[in-house]
């Protein structure tokens, strides 16, 4: 299992905490962080056959072409103006694809490492970033039965989603209300993710599936395989985490 870290070949030296501490992680020590924040979609929930299933039904019902990959990651909104759906009808459409989206019936399982994951993470410590509506966010992730974090942050409760960084700051900004101070960790598996992420401050670690290596490389501080590769301890009010190799 390889672990790829941002600027590895540029021979330059790290120039903030979080490429130092990316470092750290990819020659296998451990750091020490506040708090983790993570998308859903695609780096939990194995949901992207879901998410392009949706898509191809409102695509269908809308007369217009089927998106392409690099749409993954985005808000309802900016999804329905991607598929280049009139303005007049682009409300029908968001409503039609949270509804298509947030349906009953979904078999969905968590990605590689996630449950165990999720299961060495304190609730205060740690929540979900997603660009989901609400009520699809708490559709696909209770599909999976994993416990829920103590928030979520939704493509509902931002003006501007990522790759702006509104949504991760917000999540940062939940985090800190709980108490977590320290160097936080973002996991991401699209580049707009990865790009809001490192925007608004978190180490942002990439998850290869969604989108390649080289693809997610450029835009994150160190690209892992899956999140078996995360390994997260508590210690008083931090966490300790360190990356593995496979």
């Amino acid at each position: 299992m390889e672990i790829d870290l941002m600027h590895s070949t540029t021979g330059r030296p790290p120039t903030d905490t979080r490429d130092v501490l990316a470092a750290d992680l990819a020659a296998g020590r451990e750091i020490e962080i506040g708090g983790v924040l993570s998308d859903m979609d695609g780096t939990l929930v194995d949901s992207v056959p879901a998410v392009e299933e949706a898509w191809r039904i409102l695509a269908s019902e809308f007369g217009v072409p089927m998106l392409t990959i690099g749409s993954h990651g985005l808000t309802v909104q900016a999804v329905v103006t991607a598929f280049g759906i009139p303005a007049d009808d682009r409300r029908r459409a968001e409503d039609r694809l949270t509804e298509i989206e947030s349906r009953d019936g979904q078999l969905l399982d968590p990605l590689p490492g996630v449950p165990e994951l999720i299961a060495s993470l304190p609730t205060s410590r740690w929540g979900i970033v997603t660009s989901a509506a609400r009520p699809v966010a708490r559709a696909r992730f209770g599909a999976t039965r994993l416990p829920f974090p103590t928030f979520l942050v939704t493509g509902d409760d931002v003006v501007t989603g990522k790759p702006a960084p509104e949504p991760f700051a917000k999540g940062l900004q939940e985090l800190r209300h709980r108490g977590c101070d320290g160097p936080v960790i973002a996991l991401e598996d699209t580049i707009a993710g990865l790009r809001s992420a490192h925007a608004a401050g978190c180490l942002a670690v990439g998850v290869v599936g969604t989108f390649s290596r080289d693809e997610l490389a450029p835009h994150a501080h160190l690209v892992v395989p899956s999140l078996e590769a995360m390994r997260v301890r508590p210690e008083g009010d931090r966490l300790r985490v360190r990356s593995t190799p496979g």
